[in-house]
């Protein structure tokens, strides 16, 4: 009796939240995942154990679609969702984004969920004269109730920089932006796409750009998604709760990581929780359906 009261409470939690009127997100940006390193490539050991390590905190978060950064390859999904049991998620879309010189990069965009994608797919940002953003966006459909809901999974430029800090920091700026604008002008399109009128939109991933810091105040990245009707849920919170990177030599703490909504009034508060597993930590927002 106390195993079935233990396979009925396993149950309970598999059940997607989707199904109650609500559908949870999470973006969390993995640092690198499977090896941990820059290289993009560890021992077999080393990987498989880093893919464990960040199962139990999503499992405990129990979210139904996960916009995760910095995965590396479709097996590192792959691996990640066999971690992920009793929940029961699939690989909606992981990215083979280019970065430097047109090579598939080591730092990957998936979205992974529970509730089946009606369409999914990857394109990278397009370069601007000498201006090229790295990467691009994942994106997956998913039909919810009665909702047509899109998201994006992003992850925009760095703030590393060279000797030349601040030209290399201008540049940075106008690569978020440019990637930001391209992303702006394909929302419109995407319900053409699919032939259906997308009514709920989530933008979920790690910006590299914050509101808070005098450095970053020329930029519009994080405007132009307010401009056009998103939210991201943090905006009451102090900013000692929505820290989501914490300093680190000349970085001060930031809100790097956002799950933007759209209509805003249907999204709830984000949530960040804090944890070692990555030097970024994951934020979760609920969306009301209808």
């Amino acid at each position: 009796m106390q195993n079935l009261w233990r396979l009925i409470l396993l149950l309970c939690v598999a059940v997607s939240a989707a199904q109650g009127g609500i559908v949870k997100v999470l973006t969390w940006n993995l640092e690198w995942l499977p090896s941990g390193v820059r290289s993009g490539r560890a021992s077999l050991e080393v990987e498989q154990a880093m893919v464990a390590s960040v199962a139990p905190l999503l499992k405990a978060l129990n979210a139904d679609i996960l916009v995760l950064q910095e995965v590396r390859d479709l097996k590192a999904c792959q691996d990640l969702v066999r971690q992920l049991t009793p929940l029961t998620y699939e690989v909606a879309v992981c990215s083979q984004l280019s970065e430097f010189a047109g090579l598939v990069g080591q730092q990957q965009i998936a979205i992974l969920s529970r509730p089946p994608a009606n369409a999914a797919w990857f394109d990278n940002w397009r370069t601007f004269a000498l201006a090229d953003p790295p990467r691009g966006f994942s994106f997956a459909a998913f039909r919810l109730r009665t909702n047509d809901i899109g998201v994006y999974g992003i992850h925009l430029k760095s703030n590393l920089s060279t000797r030349h800090a601040e030209p290399t920091h201008q540049f940075n700026i106008l690569k978020r932006e440019l990637a930001a604008e391209q992303l702006m002008a394909h929302i419109p399109r995407v319900s053409t796409q699919l032939s259906t009128e997308v009514k709920v939109l989530i933008v979920a991933g790690d910006f590299n750009t914050t509101l808070d810091q005098p450095v970053f105040a020329s930029e519009s990245t994080l405007t132009l998604l307010y401009q056009n009707g998103f939210a991201s849920g943090l905006e009451e919170l102090p900013f000692p709760q929505r820290i989501t990177i914490p300093g680190k030599g000349e970085y001060p703490p930031a809100t790097f990581d956002y799950a933007f909504a759209k209509p805003a009034v249907i999204a709830g508060k984000a949530a960040v929780t804090y944890t070692s597993t990555s030097h970024h930590h994951p934020v979760t927002r609920t969306i009301s359906l209808q």
